[in-house]
């Protein structure tokens, strides 16, 4: 049996975890349909470094040339991007003009962005400058939460088994955040953060 730590949904305390490289699974509102996540069923990292974009891939079981899409802060788009329009959907690409998001850079040094204002999506883009904040960049992998070929995740031992099965670090859904115990990472953060000093934690058993 799994044994989470649970946690009130904190934009603070989410963004510091994907600062410190864990990955974590985001379900939020509506279901999406289509072959692109947009930020209410996604895997969420940090967009820093290639070994990043590695495990993603591992992750979804894809092969390793195939890009990982960033979501951004809408305000932010030009300043990274060179995108200065809404580009809600990921159906563009735009030519990165940093080498800092590593993860999310494709190999001609392009990105099929996603932007998110308070309108289209405030969950996100809360959390976006809660990173931003911390990193400077408002910007995060994004990739759908989804089974290779069976579509949906729409019950809560789905996503456990997901998580459990493909490594991630744990997910965050209907306002609470379920971090696995057994994440070495988890525990590296455990050990160097006080950011969840005076929090209450509860096991949780799946």
């Amino acid at each position: 049996m799994a044994q989470y730590d649970l946690y009130e949904a904190d934009d603070k305390m989410i963004a510091d975890m994907l600062v410190n490289d864990l990955i974590l699974g985001w379900v939020n509102g509506k279901y999406e349909i289509g072959p692109r996540a947009l930020g209410n069923h996604s895997i969420l990292a940090a967009p820093f470094r290639k070994c990043t974009r590695t495990r993603l891939n591992q992750i979804k079981h894809r092969e390793q040339f195939r890009p990982i899409a960033p979501v951004c802060l809408e305000e932010d788009a030009a300043q990274w991007f060179g995108c200065d329009h809404t580009s809600p959907h990921m159906l563009y690409a735009y030519r990165a003009t940093t080498d800092a998001l590593a993860a999310v850079i494709h190999v001609n040094k392009t990105a099929r962005i996603q932007t998110v204002s308070s309108v289209t999506n405030r969950n996100m883009y809360e959390l976006l400058l809660e990173f931003k904040a911390r990193t400077g960049y408002g910007v995060l992998c994004n990739t759908s939460l989804n089974f290779n070929g069976r579509g949906f995740i729409n019950k809560i031992g789905d996503l456990s088994l997901y998580v459990i099965k493909h490594n991630l670090d744990g997910f965050v859904v209907d306002g609470r955040s379920y971090i696995l115990k057994s994440s070495s990472r988890y525990q590296t953060y455990l050990s160097m953060s006080k950011a969840i000093a005076g929090r209450n934690v509860t096991p949780f058993a799946q």
